[in-house]
């Protein structure tokens, strides 16, 4: 699980009866970050958003300088494009090194992890990083090292077919934004403002989707700020998570697995629990 103590938590619990999950809760809680920059003088709003996101706090601040400059009012510096690939870069390498090799019982690949992550203050260090820790661990492409050893094992074991396409994914992911960041590729984003309406909207591609932020001024303050990440989306309730698990569970500990994995593949910015009882 990714610890993020400043952004929530989320809670899944389900009902295991004959093979089959129901009863289902999606609990997610989220700080009040939207209502916490009402009131607040653009610049400052701004300013705060690093202090209330411990993941992504680039792209966060970056949705954030967006949706005001759509809205006529301007704050704020650009991050250059490759810290936010970086960004993007660490969220998928989380996931990937450390949390996905004990899906398939294997120790979390930390010693790659912690050296890539001692690149990410300079570009040429970043770049090169990369490229060694994708050479030393997966040499021929997504599917191959430790994930090709992953593959088979979770196939082995009958692993819902989405876990090992969602696997490959994540590799997939990897080897796509180093060839973006070597190559000195724009960062996705967009905005979307209101002339004269003092009204903006703004979204920044993530590592888990888009981010997007929405803002509306008015009096040299913000009177709404909205947050829209891809967590809020994917876990308004338990439709995600039902789409990725096997047909059959055969007993409340290969629920709860599969569960976990589902989750895990849906990447949560949060620490997540999963609860499974049997009926």
């Amino acid at each position: 699980m990714s610890a993020t103590p400043r952004s929530g938590g989320l809670r899944v619990c389900a009902r295991w009866q004959e093979g089959e999950l129901d009863a289902w809760q999606v609990q997610l809680v989220r700080p009040p970050v939207g209502r916490a920059l009402v009131g607040l003088s653009p610049e400052l709003a701004l300013a705060r958003i690093p202090l209330y996101y411990s993941l992504c706090a680039h792209a966060q601040q970056e949705a954030g300088r967006l949706a005001l400059l759509a809205a006529g009012c301007a704050h704020g510096t650009p991050p250059e494009a490759w810290r936010l690939w970086g960004e993007c870069l660490h969220e998928q390498l989380w996931r990937l090194l450390l949390d996905w090799p004990a899906q398939w019982g294997d120790e979390p690949l930390r010693a790659p992890f912690v050296r890539w992550r001692a690149s990410l203050g300079e570009r040429a260090s970043l770049k090169a990083a990369t490229r060694a820790l994708l050479t030393e661990l997966l040499p021929d492409g997504p599917e191959s090292g430790f994930v090709a050893r992953g593959l088979a094992l979770l196939q082995a074991e009958g692993a819902a077919p989405a876990v090992g396409a969602g696997l490959v994914a994540r590799a997939r992911g990897v080897f796509e934004q180093l060839d973006a960041l070597e190559q000195d590729q724009p960062y996705p984003l967009g905005m979307d403002g209101s002339p004269g309406e003092a009204c903006g909207a703004a979204w920044v591609h993530t590592a888990r989707g888009a981010l997007r932020h929405h803002v509306q001024l008015a009096q040299g303050r913000v009177v709404e700020w909205r947050v829209d990440a891809p967590t809020d989306r994917n876990f308004a309730d338990e439709a995600g998570i039902v789409k990725r698990l096997p047909v059959w569970l055969p007993s409340p500990a290969r629920a709860r697995q599969a569960v976990e994995r589902a989750v895990l593949l849906l990447d949560p910015c949060v620490p997540f629990t999963v609860e499974v009882v049997n009926a």
